[in-house]
C-alpha cells in the first residue's frame, strides 16, 4: 500500500537543499577559467548576472512540475508523462551522460586544487607527482568514489550539512577578509570582451548554477508548497548570485588579470593576498566543495536508469543490484564513460562543457513541457499545487534564454556538441530497439484518457455540489 509523502520541509529547508546543490566546486574553477574559453576578464561578473536569469526562469518550472508529479524520476517522468516519451528518454539519456562528464570534469579540476594544498604547505616532491600522473590519478579519483558508491557507504550523506558549512565558511572568509583588497582602477584595467563575448562566457559559466533542479525530487515533501517552492527558489538563486559576484569582485579586484589566468583558480589567488592559513583553508574549502558533487550525481544517475528500467527502455539487468543494495551495472558504465572524458578532455573547463550542453538540453525540454502542460495534460495541470499566473510566461523565457545560452556554447564547444549528438544518436537507437517492450506511446496514452476522465468527474461532481 502506497505511503503518502509527508510534507516535512519548509522554507528554510527548502533554499537549504538548492543552495547545496549548487554552490560547489565549480565556482573556485570556474570563475577564472573562463579566461581559457572566452577572454572576458573581469566581465566574468556580467556573465554571473546574465546566467542566473535562466537560472530562475527553470528552476521556477521545476517548481510546477515537481508539485504536478512528485515522483522519483524527475525529468524522465515530467518529459515523457506530459511532452513525448521519446523525448523524455533522450533528454535524460544525455543528461545522464552530461552528468557522468560532470564526475570527470570534478575528477580533472580536483588536481589543481590538491596541488594548491601541496604547494600551501611546501611539499614539492608531491606536487610533482600529481603533475606527472594527472591521468591516472584523475582515472583514481572517480574510481575510488564509484567504488565507495557501489559499497553503500553512504558518508557524504550524514555530512552533507558539515560539509556545505565547511564550505559556506570559506567562501565567506575569502568574501570578508579580501573586499577590503579590492581595487577599482585594477577592476576597470580587467575588462575585456564586448557583449557577445559576456554572453558566450554566460553560456559557460551557467555550469555553476547547475544542481537547483534537485529541489524536484522534494517537491512532494514541501509545507505550503504554492508559497514555499517559489519563495525558496527565489531566495536561493538570489543568494547564489551575490556569492558568485562578490568572489568574483575579490577575484578580480584584488589582483592583475595576467596574474589571475596565470595562477588558474581561486585557492591560488587567495594565497597571494590573504594570510597563508587562510589561504590553506579556502583550498581545503574548495577541494572538499569539490569531491562532495561526486557522491550526488553519483545518485542522481542511478535514479534515472531506475526510471528508464522501469518503463523498460533500457534492459531491467542495469536496475540491477548489488549485496549491498547498490546497482552495480549502471555504476560500472557511469565509471567507464568517465574515464572515457577524461582520456579525451583532460581539461577542467573542456569536460564541463559535455556538461553545460547536456543540462542546458534537459532544461530547455523541461521549460517546454510547462509551457504545453496546460494544453496537453489538463489532468495533471489541474493537479499542480504551484501555478503562477504567468506560468506560459516563465516557462518561454526558460526556453528562450537556455536555447540562446545553448547555442553561444556549441559556437566555442563543437567538438563537445558533437559528443553530445553522436550520444543522442546511440540513444535513439536503444530506445526503438526496445519499443515493442515498453511501448510507453500506448501506455501513457492510457494514463492521460484515464486522467481525463476522472478529472471531469471531478468537475462534474462540483456542479453537483
Amino acid at each position: 500500500m502506497p505511503q503518502e509523502l509527508k510534507r516535512e520541509l519548509g522554507l528554510r529547508e527548502v533554499v537549504a537543499t538548492v543552495m547545496t546543490s549548487v554552490i560547489g566546486g565549480g565556482l573556485f574553477l570556474t570563475t577564472v577559467q573562463i579566461q581559457n574559453k572566452v577572454y572576458v576578464g573581469s566581465n566574468v561578473i556580467f556573465a554571473y548576472i546574465i546566467a542566473a536569469i535562466p537560472a530562475l526562469f527553470i528552476a521556477l518550472s521545476y517548481a510546477v512540475l515537481s508539485s504536478t508529479i512528485p515522483g522519483s524520476g524527475g525529468d524522465y517522468l515530467y518529459i515523457s508523462r506530459i511532452l513525448d516519451p521519446y523525448l523524455g528518454f533522450i533528454t535524460t539519456w544525455v543528461r545522464w551522460f552530461g552528468m557522468v562528464a560532470g564526475i570527470a570534469a570534478i575528477a580533472i579540476g580536483d588536481l589543481q586544487l590538491i596541488n594548491n594544498m601541496f604547494n600551501a604547505t611546501g611539499w614539492t616532491s608531491a606536487v610533482n607527482f600529481v603533475n606527472e600522473y594527472q591521468t591516472a590519478i584523475a582515472v583514481g579519483i572517480v574510481l575510488l568514489f564509484l567504488s565507495i558508491n557501489y559499497l553503500g557507504v553512504k558518508i557524504y550523506g550524514w555530512v552533507q550539512d558539515a560539509m556545505f558549512v565547511i564550505l559556506l565558511s570559506g567562501i565567506l572568509l575569502f568574501i570578508i577578509l579580501g573586499m577590503p583588497h579590492i581595487n577599482i582602477h585594477t577592476l576597470q584595467e580587467s575588462a575585456r570582451g564586448n557583449a557577445m563575448d559576456i554572453f558566450r562566457a554566460a553560456s559557460i559559466i551557467f555550469f555553476s548554477y547547475i544542481g537547483f533542479a534537485a529541489i524536484a525530487d522534494a517537491g512532494g515533501e514541501v509545507k505550503e508548497p504554492k508559497k514555499n517552492l517559489p519563495r525558496g527558489i527565489v531566495i536561493s538563486v538570489l543568494s547564489i548570485s551575490a556569492i558568485y559576484i562578490l568572489v568574483t569582485l575579490v577575484t578580480y579586484g584584488s589582483t592583475d588579470l595576467s596574474t589571475v589566468v596565470h595562477e588558474g583558480n581561486v585557492p591560488a589567488i587567495a594565497m597571494l593576498f590573504l594570510p597563508s592559513m587562510v589561504g590553506l583553508y579556502i583550498s581545503f574549502t574548495a577541494f572538499i566543495a569539490l569531491v562532495s558533487d561526486i557522491n550526488p550525481s553519483i545518485l542522481a544517475t542511478s535514479r534515472l536508469t531506475f526510471a528508464w528500467a522501469k518503463d523498460s527502455v533500457v534492459p531491467k539487468k542495469l536496475s540491477e543490484l548489488s549485496r549491498y543494495h547498490t546497482p552495480k551495472w549502471t555504476l560500472l558504465m557511469n565509471a567507464g564513460i568517465a574515464i572515457f572524458i577524461i582520456l579525451a578532455f583532460k581539461e577542467f573547463i573542456e569536460a564541463i562543457d559535455i556538461t553545460t550542453i547536456a543540462i542546458l538540453l534537459t532544461y530547455a525540454m523541461v521549460a517546454i513541457t510547462v509551457f504545453v502542460l496546460p494544453i496537453k495534460r489538463p489532468d495533471l495541470w489541474e493537479k499542480a499545487e504551484v501555478k503562477y499566473r504567468g506560468t506560459w510566461l516563465i516557462a518561454l523565457g526558460g526556453f528562450t534564454s537556455t536555447f540562446l545560452l545553448l547555442g553561444l556554447i556549441i559556437q566555442t564547444s563543437i567538438t563537445q556538441f558533437i559528443v553530445v549528438v553522436l550520444w543522442v544518436a546511440v540513444g535513439s537507437v536503444i530506445y526503438y530497439l526496445t519499443l515493442t517492450k515498453h511501448q510507453l506511446h500506448w501506455r501513457i496514452a492510457r494514463e492521460a484518457r484515464k486522467g481525463l476522465e476522472n478529472l471531469e468527474k471531478e468537475i462534474i461532481g462540483r456542479f453537483k455540489k
